[in-house]
């Protein structure tokens, strides 16, 4: 990937970030992917992927393990001395794990950080070491094969001002898997279109084709009670006639492109019933209620990002 495509790539993930918020130059020309390395299997899927994105857009990969902050000497029993000897001794056998499942063509940088939070270490350090895109995993909680917010995640979610990738738990990615197809979700909104624009671009740049998808969900909070399944059917196909009219018009002389509409009574249906590749990437937008250049998840966001079955790439909003 030349310097140029580089450049062009970058601006695609950050958009009219130029002026970089800590003032500095952008040092040689290759995109970072910041991993928050947890000691959970979290962390090990987030690295996967992680992995998957360097291998796609040759970016170099940096996984960043967070360890609680201790005092800067030692108590009179040594405890806080002791705990900071036990943290460290941790930190680097999680680490030496990690580093021995990276696929052997993809090289990274291993940091070990102190903060007050794990939030607050990782938005650090993805300002020092200028992060581009910042990798998540899920927490144990979620279903297999779908995203979960823990503490971490639902903080960095609403204050990340870099585009967050998050893996689904029980994520795994062979040696060699890379992005294959990026899928847009399209609302059909004002803000829509800026969103498949820089989906467009970014396929490009991965070489992969694009397909837009709408989600028509017939859920509970749709129709008053007694409506009846007459009403329901009504209104269900209203909302797809809406989305495949809206997915024609942008669609317009637009070459390699594809729409599909996924329709179902329930979010996990409506995934259902499209088929996801391996090596898919799902994107959307950050909620127009959030600040500007910020991830902001809102509630149909939220609620596509973990039932999804592939992993999320979530964009903060651009200026308008």
């Amino acid at each position: 990937m030349g310097g140029d495509r580089r450049t062009r790539l970058f601006r695609l993930f950050r958009p009219q970030l130029a002026a970089r918020k800590a003032g500095r130059p952008r040092r040689g020309g290759r995109m970072k992917i910041l991993v928050g390395l947890s000691a959970d299997q979290g962390g090990q899927e987030a690295l996967a992927l992680g992995a998957v994105l360097a291998r796609s857009c040759k970016a170099s990969l940096v996984a960043c393990t967070v360890t609680p902050d201790t005092w800067g000497h030692p108590s009179p029993a040594r405890v806080d001395g002791e705990y900071g000897s036990f943290l460290a001794r941790h930190t680097a056998a999680v680490q030496a794990e990690a580093k021995a499942s990276l696929p052997n063509d993809v090289m990274a940088e291993f940091l070990a950080v102190s903060a007050s939070s794990a939030r607050e270490g990782l938005t650090r350090t993805a300002s020092e070491i200028g992060a581009d895109c910042l990798v998540l995993g899920s927490a144990r909680e979620a279903p297999f094969g779908r995203f979960g917010e823990g503490g971490v995640t639902t903080e960095l979610l609403r204050s990340a001002h870099l585009p967050v990738a998050v893996a689904p738990h029980g994520y795994s990615a062979g040696p060699q898997t890379r992005v294959r197809r990026l899928s847009a979700s399209f609302s059909g909104s004002a803000s829509a279109a800026d969103i498949v624009a820089r989906s467009a671009a970014l396929a490009r740049e991965y070489t992969v084709p694009l397909r837009l998808v709408t989600f028509v969900v017939r859920d509970k909070q749709m129709y008053p009670t007694g409506a009846g399944y007459d009403a329901e059917h009504f209104v269900s196909n209203v909302l797809r006639e809406q989305a495949r009219d809206a997915q024609t018009a942008l669609l317009a002389g637009q070459a390699g492109l594809s729409a599909e509409i996924a329709d179902g009574a329930t979010w996990k249906a409506a995934f259902d019933s499209l088929t996801w590749q391996e090596g898919e990437l799902l994107v959307l937008g950050s909620s127009k209620l959030g600040p500007l250049m910020r991830v902001f998840l809102g509630s149909n966001a939220r609620k596509i990002v973990h039932n999804a079955p592939v992993p999320c790439l979530i964009l903060p909003r651009g200026e308008e």
